[in-house]
């Protein structure tokens, strides 16, 4: 039995509701309310951004949820891994996928802040590594040590291959949580115009992916 198989692989029928929930859990954080102060646009922007990081995921990752109550939901990517999963990806899928893109990518905001990110991103894990693009649990879920279940397997599967693993996030206070996960400050820079900071972690090749499940 593998080590993600207590993990569900998100199926395209569910897409929907979870970026719904995804959407929920990213209500307060400080990214999503700099690119959408206001809060009613902020509910039904969201739901489009997080839709577009699970097609992605969809396309050339994996996406995983707890189970099919959807309590949380972790988003993972190849960077600089060879990716045959997007060619066989359905026309549905792919047209789903480009929607979204044109419609966040329209907003200037996301297109400048993109361009840091990736270079951010580009500067400290330029090699071949998995990314964990999302992770979200529903906020009535959250303390309950879902957000754990959802990292903790992978890791280790990334430990078997030898791969690092790199992570985005916006909250401070998120940044020793995941050195609890074995991952590491490598770099950060402020938004432009904002107040909101951009933490890159690193998690190096083989350590340990054990951590205190409180913590999540």
């Amino acid at each position: 039995m593998g080590i993600l198989s207590y993990l569900r692989h998100l199926q395209s029928d569910q897409i929907e509701a979870v970026s719904r929930v995804a959407a929920r859990a990213f209500q307060e954080d400080p990214l999503f309310k700099y690119y959408y102060p206001d809060s009613t646009e902020r509910k039904s922007k969201a739901i489009t951004k997080c839709k577009h990081l699970i097609l992605l995921g969809i396309m050339s990752g994996e996406v995983h949820i707890t189970s099919s109550n959807f309590e949380g939901v972790a988003v993972w990517a190849p960077y600089g891994i060879k990716d045959q999963k997007r060619d066989n990806q359905s026309k549905e899928i792919i047209r789903r996928y480009r929607r979204t893109k044109r419609e966040i990518f329209s907003e200037e905001k996301y297109q400048q802040n993109a361009i840091i990110f990736n270079s951010l991103h580009k500067e400290h894990a330029n090699f071949p590594h998995w990314e964990l693009i999302m992770i979200a649990v529903d906020s009535l879920h959250q303390g309950n040590g879902y957000a754990s279940m959802l990292l903790r397997p992978k890791l280790r599967e990334l430990d078997k291959q030898n791969l690092h693993c790199y992570v985005n996030i916006h909250n401070e206070n998120n940044v020793a949580l995941y050195e609890h996960f074995g991952f590491k400050l490598v770099g950060e820079i402020r938004v432009p115009n904002s107040n909101v900071i951009s933490y890159g972690m690193l998690r190096n090749k083989k350590q340990s992916s054990e951590s205190k499940s409180h913590f999540l």
